[in-house]
């Protein structure tokens, strides 16, 4: 089944839950585009990283349907808020096995594909996964974080959107954010989302995705679009701040540097 026909399937699913409400369908749509442009930029990383053969069409349908547990989940609760509702990586791998899946890859196959989808947001992934699941998981992970980036700059570039349920609902601030998430994304880690109180906290958040990307063409991607100047541009210019943007960059030309120099 070519890669088209999934992507058609994935439509066809996502569109069934419009229900002609404004709020609704706007959210269904907004998830709908961020799994294809998903696919696009796992695609870019398949390739350019020479992800070849299976391993590469199993990584392919990983980033395709990563999210298809966000169409249910909004549905049902009317928010993107797992804490509010549901995992959505587990939904997906719930909504998958509910699904008359197509031909063209073997059952095996399928429960590599539900697999990467279940771990696709998962706050830590076991380094000793095995070929092809590891490959399906990195790409997804990162295809996924590059689209977000974009996303989010995107809504939150836009002092009008309505759209609070894409930055959950945070506090909207101009100069403020929590030290405690400050202080934990610039020690290199993460931080839980329940730490998250102001909308530059979520940028914060995202600038701490950028210390855990798995490829070099991930980090190429990020600084050819801009995407990380411009979280940078949305945040307060503060001397700790300054600090941590030479540190990111810093980051994302090694990560980069090392891709082309394999």
């Amino acid at each position: 089944m070519p890669l088209s026909a999934h992507k058609e399937l994935l439509r066809e699913f996502a569109e069934g839950h419009l229900t002609g409400e404004k709020k609704n369908d706007y959210h269904i749509r907004l998830k709908l585009d961020h799994s294809m442009r998903v696919l696009d930029n796992g695609l870019r990383i398949i390739e350019d990283e020479g992800i070849s053969g299976r391993e590469g069409e199993l990584a392919a349908m990983a980033c395709l349907y990563h999210d298809i547990g966000r169409f249910p989940q909004f549905a049902r609760w009317g928010t993107f808020k797992d804490v509010d509702s549901v995992n959505h990586g587990r939904m997906g791998v719930l909504t998958l096995r509910r699904l008359d899946l197509p031909g063209g890859f073997t059952d095996h196959e399928w429960r590599l594909i539900k697999a990467a989808v279940g771990l696709h947001n998962a706050k830590n992934v076991n380094p000793g996964l095995k070929a092809p699941l590891a490959a399906m998981v990195k790409v997804t992970r990162d295809a996924d974080k590059i689209d977000i980036f974009a996303v989010i700059i995107d809504h939150l570039s836009r002092p009008d959107s309505p759209d609070e349920e894409v930055i959950l609902q945070l506090e909207k601030h101009p100069t403020r954010y929590t030290p405690a998430v400050f202080e934990a994304i610039m020690s290199g880690g993460s931080c839980d989302y329940s730490l998250l109180k102001y909308d530059k906290d979520f940028l914060l958040l995202l600038t701490g995705w950028l210390f855990s990307l798995n490829y070099g063409t991930s980090a190429r991607l990020l600084l050819e679009r801009g995407l990380v100047a411009r979280t940078f541009e949305l945040l307060p210019r503060t001397d700790e701040i300054k600090r941590l943007e030479e540190k990111v960059f810093r980051h994302l030309e090694a990560k980069k540097a090392a891709r082309l120099q394999g």
